[in-house]
């Protein structure tokens, strides 16, 4: 958990009304004096701040298992505007959102009505054996009973996150990396369980590129990265979210995976990033991360801020660290700290996960959402309206393209405007 935030300040004051000013105006009904507003049945809502952010001191249980309460600062209105948004859309099956990541727990309780089923796998073959299992590859694309989606580690269909823990080969334990970003874009909202996802109803394809502990190479991550972006674009996929990046890629392997995001962007495929979590500016060539500094247009970078607006930043030892920035290779900022689904001792649970990691898939969510209501978009189409209808932030002018954080009520009311 990051140390202690810094004393709210002048210019911070001067973001909210910003901020507040910035926000397009909501319909409101015969007598109504507030915007409507959606606020779902799930009973962890409450600790959602990054999706509706009352001010003052927020109180939000780090986990869903034991009592464990942290407080933040917080400004009234530094959130995503999730709850109007929903006045306009609580997503689409029809959406299919791709998760790059070392392995998924599909299982859990909040996520498995919005996992994404290959079409072309599921059902019952010629010979009435279920297509998940036969062995065939019922749609032709290469890869065989991919329901889900592929494991590009072990190249096999099951993009399962149980690995070894890197001490006893003989004992596995499960990844928990991508969890929260699943909750984040895609938990079963409304439905009087845990939490709510951006999107109540999507189509979440899960692409394993891999393997958390053990000996695993990472001259082999590009390279795995680029044939699950491929696969994405060839099988549906409309955005795709990558809370990672690759480390010291060879050229060639960077040449790969270059060509692989711009054959998405051919196909009309966004790839949402995380900018990075070490305080670098990233415009700096000896900063650079990938794929995050590639200049193509349909990659939309993502800084993380706290819940007063500004970048965070927080100490790990001596050294100071938080999220990445830079005016041309960062593009949107969005709130990192989001209490989602999380999965303690092999069962379903929720926490309180940080980091840009988590920022990205707000921004994911938010796309995926956008597409529900315009879903003929083109992924530089999509990205425009994201960066154009921000909130703008004093703060976070210079520090990232926008300079601003992402809206989805605005996002959703750009789109529907078209």
């Amino acid at each position: 958990m990051k140390n202690q935030y810094k004393i709210f300040s002048v210019l911070l004051a001067a973001a909210l009304v910003f901020a507040a000013a910035s926000r397009p105006p909501a319909p409101l009904d015969a007598g109504q004096a507030a915007p409507p507003r959606i606020i779902p049945n799930d009973p962890f809502f409450k600790y959602q701040v990054s999706f509706l952010n009352p001010g003052g001191k927020i109180v939000i249980e780090r986990t869903s298992t034991k009592p464990s309460p942290v407080t933040f600062d917080a400004v009234a209105g530094i959130d995503a505007d999730i709850t109007r948004a929903w006045t306009i859309s609580t997503g689409s099956k029809k959406i299919v959102v791709a998760l790059l990541d070392d392995g998924f727990f599909y299982d859990h309780e909040d996520l498995t009505g919005n996992i994404w089923a290959n079409p072309g796998e599921s059902g019952l073959d010629a010979s009435g054996h279920p297509k998940e299992t036969n062995g065939i590859d019922d749609d032709g694309n290469g890869y065989v009973d991919d329901v889900m989606g592929w494991d590009f580690a072990f190249d096999d269909p099951d993009p399962d996150c149980y690995i070894f823990d890197g001490r006893r080969t003989d004992r596995i334990q499960p990844y928990w990396h991508s969890i929260s970003a699943l909750g984040i874009i895609g938990a079963r909202g409304n439905n009087g369980i845990g939490v709510a996802g951006i999107n109540w109803d999507v189509s979440m394809m899960l692409l394993k590129i891999g393997a958390q502990g053990g000996a695993e190479s990472q001259k082999e991550r590009p390279g795995r990265a680029a044939r699950a972006i491929r696969y994405a674009a060839d099988n549906g996929a409309r955005v795709i979210n990558w809370s990672g990046f690759v480390n010291d890629p060879t050229p060639a392997a960077l040449a790969e995976l270059k060509t692989a995001i711009e054959y998405a962007g051919r196909k009309n495929v966004l790839l949402v990033v995380g900018a990075g979590n070490s305080g670098l500016d990233i415009d700096r060539p000896e900063n650079a991360t990938y794929p995050a500094s590639f200049p193509d247009d349909n990659i939309l970078t993502v800084a993380m801020i706290d819940f007063r607006g500004d970048l965070v930043r927080y100490t790990a030892g001596d050294r100071v660290l938080g999220s990445n920035f830079g005016a041309r290779n960062v593009d949107i900022a969005a709130l990192d700290e989001n209490f989602s689904t999380f999965l303690q001792d092999g069962r379903s649970a929720y926490r309180l996960a940080e980091g840009t990691s988590n920022s990205a898939p707000v921004v994911t969510g938010i796309a995926a959402l956008t597409l529900s209501v315009r879903p003929d978009l083109s992924a530089t189409a999509l990205k425009k309206i994201l960066l154009d209808s921000a909130t703008r932030l004093p703060t976070l002018e210079g520090k990232v393209a926008c300079g601003g954080m992402v809206n989805a009520y605005a996002a959703l009311r750009a789109a529907g405007n078209r």
